[in-house]
């Protein structure tokens, strides 16, 4: 089974997930915390590729990896992000906001900086050349598309939404994991061979960029609570839409450039998950 078919379908329903949480009135949010909306979104498609960038500079490997390794730091928030700040006594609303946020914006920057990064980075080499446009029209269908039919099914189809709700919050997180299975047995000779040196880069990227959130948000006065969510929403990424951008005909068609992500996904549930029993160890102290 080729992943392709895969994940246009998880991909959708990912951000069809994500609209059906979505209402207009989520975004006066943006009005309300302007200071953590722009930091959460900041640190998601910004700091986190600059901070990917930075490691990648002090590293030899295969240019391919090098592509994924910031294709995957530029993507989104990911929706299982809500859950986790759920579990960490988070602001779950701002995880809304942040998720929907960064995924209508990734539209525009994953093109910019993955161009900008093999433009200064990798040079001109047809084997890595970005349709830019095409990348753009592509995100817009997949992501954009999706999210506004979830909104809109939950403004006028509210009842509906609710019935399906333990569907469309317990299935994207089996689809992704047989995805990741998928494009495992595809690719698991490459990915064992790489594994050792692509998982302790891509741990330290997760956790970097979770330490560099916390500080920055404690520098500028964030709550504790909106702190949280920041921090869980810059580690947990939309995989899905790296593997994509890798893996589809139109981009750059080359699954060894989504190997990054596949691994990412993994590496940031167990960092995430161990943040959240170390949070939920330091709450039952502090009682």
């Amino acid at each position: 089974m080729n992943s392709i078919f895969i994940v246009i379908p998880v991909l959708i329903f990912l951000m069809f997930c994500i609209g059906l949480e979505l209402r207009l009135s989520n975004f006066k949010l943006i009005l309300r915390q302007p200071l953590s909306i722009i930091i959460g979104s900041l640190a998601q498609l910004l700091i986190h590729p600059l901070i990917a960038w930075l490691i990648l500079s002090f590293v030899d490997i295969p240019n391919e990896f090098k592509i994924g390794i910031i294709i995957i730091a530029s993507c989104p928030g990911g929706a299982s992000s809500n859950a986790f700040s759920y579990l960490v006594k988070g602001d779950v609303a701002l995880s809304v906001v942040l998720t929907s946020l960064t995924s209508l914006l990734s539209i525009f920057t994953i093109p910019i900086i993955v161009s900008a990064f093999i433009y200064f980075e990798i040079g001109d080499n047809v084997n890595f050349n970005l349709p830019f446009f095409k990348l753009l029209i592509q995100n817009v269908v997949f992501l954009l598309v999706p999210i506004i039919i979830g909104m809109v099914l939950n403004r006028y189809r509210e009842n509906f939404v609710k019935k399906i709700s333990f569907l469309t919050k317990k299935l994207p997180i089996y689809l992704l994991l047989l995805l990741i299975t998928v494009f495992f047995i595809e690719n698991r000779g490459v990915i064992v061979d790489n594994f050792s040196q692509l998982s302790i880069m891509i741990t330290i990227l997760v956790i970097s960029v979770m330490i560099v959130s916390y500080l920055i948000s404690l520098l500028f006065g964030v709550k504790l609570a909106q702190r949280k969510t920041i921090i869980i929403g810059v580690g947990i990424k939309n995989a899905a839409q790296a593997i994509l951008i890798a893996t589809s005909p139109i981009i750059l068609h080359n699954p060894k450039i989504g190997i990054p992500a596949v691994l990412y996904a993994l590496i940031m549930n167990i960092v995430v998950l161990s943040y959240v029993g170390l949070n939920k160890k330091e709450r039952k102290t502090n009682e």
